[in-house]
């Protein structure tokens, strides 16, 4: 017996001028739920998607069973019909098998309450039930095929399926792209010995399918191919497939090309490693003529010249720029633990390293940040250098505060609007005695503290740079 055997049956009976279906299968069998009507249109108007079956007469009130199976069909083309009646002419049942009829049942073979009637709904309702699983599991089998198919077939990984002794079953088309072969060949190869492998790989490769073969999740990153200038590079898995008891049935051996990503990498070791050399060279070939002029400082320096003690405190600078770029070499762009530092004060130290001029910026709030205090400097240096090469030296700076930071304004011939978004970029200057970093570096201590930087008008027209997401302790509130 079926699974749906059990199951009740929702039969649509549309009866005959002069007969009762309905009471039949009411009296035969109470797995049925029956819905009585009484023509064609009173049945269309009830056959719904519960219905399991139609059961009809011949003479109906507004047309025959025939006109209701053809109006049926048109809905649902393989819904159980059985035809009911006392009409059993072959000319008939020939149309209403060639209208698609599920079965043809007389009325006088329902005999004393055993009905052929009941027997021939069960039997139609339950193929057809059978026949809508099958066919639900058919596409339901497509559907996970294809979806098997699509990560199968991803044109991002490399995926081969392996037995569990290593030897290939199948590779998908972006796997057969890496090599020189055709997919016939290499399976039921050792998955080592197939043309993915350079020669010093397929011990680690061997290697590798034991671990997995052991139920182990292997990750690995290699090199596919034999040529020097014909290598990509991957980062793979095998992963081992387990039946219900645990055995390893089959394994997945999959890739994925990180070719640009490696020479990526390749490349900013390479230049890291000159970054390093010209650090080093600059800092030796800088501290060279620092410690001269300090020595000959010292010999003319009497106390009482004041030049003399700005040129100091240049060299002391200069000095400490060195140690900040070999530090900046060696361990990157990182900020070091976070202090309060007072604005005000930082921007008057800048201001002397950066300007010969008694013109000190206004500062409009004794404000406090968090932040790195050697990258702050570098930062404000940065701000206010820029103004001085583009403003000169009668520029007018301005630092004041911001809802979550601060801001760096001038006077001076501004940044035109569709520029603003490239002076960040290394190498911009639109000043001839620029170096085209100095903004560049601004952005860079911006996002190692996490801040914001952006670049609009000032209020005088030139230039405002606003550093926001800034963790400000305290701060006087700016004047009215």
């Amino acid at each position: 017996m079926t699974e749906s055997a059990g199951e009740r049956i929702d039969v649509l009976c549309v009866e005959e001028t002069d007969a009762e279906p309905a009471a039949v299968i009411d009296y035969e069998n109470d797995r049925f739920d029956v819905t009585a009507a009484m023509g064609v249109e009173e049945a269309m108007a009830r056959l719904d998607g519960a219905t399991d079956c139609v059961v009809a007469g011949y003479d109906l009130s507004d047309g025959t069973g025939l006109d209701l199976l053809r109006a049926v069909r048109e809905r649902s083309p393989d819904l159980p019909f059985v035809l009911f009646t006392d009409v059993g002419s072959e000319a008939v049942a020939s149309e209403a098998i060639s209208a698609g009829v599920t079965d043809y049942v007389r009325r006088d073979e329902a005999v004393d309450g055993c009905s052929g009637l009941s027997n021939s709904v069960r039997t139609a309702v339950e193929r057809h039930r059978e026949r809508r699983a099958l066919a639900d599991r058919r596409t339901e089998r497509r559907r996970s095929e294809r979806r098997l198919d699509a990560v199968f077939e991803d044109p991002k990984m490399l995926v081969g399926v392996l037995s569990p002794d290593g030897r290939l079953r199948k590779a998908n088309r972006t796997a057969m792209a890496f090599v020189d072969a055709d997919h016939a060949e290499l399976v039921g190869e050792p998955f080592p010995e197939t043309p993915w492998w350079p020669d010093d790989l397929r011990g680690d490769v061997r290697r590798w399918l034991d671990r997995a073969a052991d139920g182990e999740y292997v990750a690995y990153e290699a090199d596919h191919g034999h040529a020097a200038d014909d290598r990509r590079s991957v980062s793979g898995t095998i992963r081992p497939v387990t039946d219900e008891t645990g055995a390893v049935v089959s394994l997945i051996a999959s890739a994925r090309d990180i070719t640009e990503r490696k020479e990526h990498e390749r490349e900013l070791q390479r230049r890291n490693e000159r970054l390093s050399d010209v650090a080093s060279i600059v800092s030796h070939d800088l501290r060279s003529p620092l410690n001269v002029a300090t020595g000959h400082l010292a010999i003319a320096h009497d106390g009482d010249d004041d030049h003399l003690a700005e040129v100091a405190h240049a060299l002391d600078r200069m000095e400490e720029l060195v140690d900040d770029l070999l530090t900046l070499v060696h361990e990157g762009e990182r900020v070091r633990e976070l202090e309060a530092v007072d604005l005000a004060t930082t921007v008057e130290d800048c201001w002397r390293n950066v300007s010969t001029t008694e013109r000190a910026p206004t500062v409009e709030a004794n404000l406090v940040v968090r932040a790195d205090p050697d990258q702050l400097r570098h930062l404000l240096e940065n701000l206010l250098g820029n103004a001085l090469r583009h403003g000169g030296a009668d520029v007018t700076v301005t630092v004041g505060p911001l809802d979550d930071g601060f801001y760096v304004a001038d006077d001076g011939p501004g940044i035109p609007e569709v520029d603003r978004d490239a002076v960040f970029d290394s190498g911009y200057s639109t000043a001839s005695e620029g170096t085209g970093v100095g903004l560049a570096i601004v952005q860079h201590i911006v996002d190692a503290h996490d801040w914001s930087v952006a670049v609009t008008d000032s209020e005088a027209g030139g230039t405002r740079f606003e550093i926001t997401g800034v963790d400000c302790p305290s701060r006087a509130p700016a004047p009215n």
